[in-house]
């Protein structure tokens, strides 16, 4: 009995579309898709089904080396074996018996003597569709669309809060609903009692300095100039032949005695007129008193520092914005080594900007900044808020 060969056979068919058996014929391997028959309700997925072929009976080497290599012989008792096998088969054929090959099919002989194949179909050789088999789907039957919309769905009853959950609740929201509805009638939790901050660090500190130059000369002028309304008419003759006290000094006015046996009497010839002439004795007179001004007290001139706090620094020709302090005080000075006045500034994100000077006039700083592009071609001119 010759040695049964056809698992090499099965085993080739996965990966060759085609497998001779030399002197036999030919098992080749069929593609076929998937396929739904939707009446059956069946489904089938891509398969590759095995044909027989008689005429092809060349020995193309692919079976006996395949052998060959399995059962470690040698390429000629790899043909013996095969030859055997199908010599064997075809005895079988010939003689009117069938011969079903497992996992194949089943070979036999027609009524005109020819040998005839029935592939076995329940067998897969499509390695793509591994795992795959065909199912039968049953139709969803009995399912009224139409029904189940107009059912009635019972929907369990909703709690209703109670009495005292309610009460929380409004002791909760109720002050704050009462808040809400008295802003609009108290603007004054929009008004702010804070300063703006100015961009320059240096204003804060030169607008405390003027204000306190300020508050002082109010504070002297209000301790030297102890006037009544008597005093100021009984003097105001006086003075009208009196020149005014020099500047940065104050006049004061004493107490005034006079003397009747030492008054003053016109020459022949001379009327008397209501001018104080040099003769005036002293105790007639309002004598202006000298103060000198005191040395640390500085008075500032009134236009000169509304010019410096309102309009100074308005507009600034910034030419770079660092995030590094150490970069942006290089660039200052070396701005300050060619002349200029520069200044650093806070920006958005923590970024420090530099400005190359700043002036109280856009027409100014509009100047500046063509001269700056030329070295610095971002630049742009910022506009600070005014001081005050």
């Amino acid at each position: 009995m010759a040695k049964d060969i056809s698992a090499h056979i099965r085993e080739l068919l996965f990966r060759h579309d085609c497998v001779i058996v030399p002197g036999f014929g030919a098992f080749i391997g069929n593609y076929f898709p998937s396929r739904s028959d939707r009446k059956e309700g069946l489904f089938e997925p891509p398969s590759r089904k095995i044909t027989f072929n008689r005429h092809l009976t060349g020995n193309d080497g692919l079976l006996i080396g395949h052998v060959s290599s399995v059962l470690d012989v040698g390429y000629g008792g790899a043909r013996d074996l095969v030859n055997e096998w199908s010599e064997e088969l075809r005895r079988k054929i010939m003689a009117g018996k069938p011969v079903t090959i497992d996992l194949l099919g089943a070979f036999s002989l027609n009524y005109e003597g020819v040998i005839v194949f029935e592939p076995d179909l329940t067998v897969n050789y499509l390695l793509s569709s591994y795992g795959l088999s065909a199912y039968y789907r049953q139709p969803v039957r009995g399912l009224d669309v139409r029904k189940k919309a107009l059912e009635k769905r019972h929907e369990s009853a909703v709690s209703q809060p109670s009495m005292r959950s309610l009460l929380a609740r409004a002791a909760v929201i109720g002050p704050i609903l009462i808040a809400l509805a008295l802003v609009p009638f108290n603007d004054r939790i929009f008004k702010s009692n804070i300063e703006e901050a100015n961009l320059n660090p240096l204003a804060r500190a030169e607008l405390e300095f003027n204000r306190e130059q300020i508050d002082a000369e109010r504070a002297s002028s209000a301790a030297e100039y102890p006037l009544t309304g008597d005093t100021a008419a009984g003097t105001a003759s006086a003075e009208e032949g009196v020149t005014g006290p020099a500047t940065g000094e104050q006049a004061v006015a004493e107490p005034v005695t006079v003397d009747k046996s030492d008054t003053w009497q016109p020459a022949e010839g001379q009327q008397a007129t209501g001018q104080i002439t040099a003769r005036q004795p002293a105790e007639t007179t309002v004598a202006p008193k000298r103060v000198e001004a005191e040395p640390d007290v500085v008075q500032p001139a009134v236009g000169r520092t509304v010019a410096v706090v309102v309009e100074e620094y308005r507009f600034m020709v910034i030419l770079g914005s660092f995030q590094d302090e150490e970069n942006a005080l290089t660039l200052v000075e070396q701005l300050r080594r060619k002349g200029y006045d520069p200044e650093m500034a806070g920006g958005p994100d923590g970024y420090l900007r530099v400005s190359a000077q700043a002036f109280s006039t856009l027409d100014e700083a509009k100047v500046l900044l063509a001269k700056m592009r030329r070295e610095f071609p971002g630049a742009w001119v910022y506009k600070a808020g005014s001081r005050q």
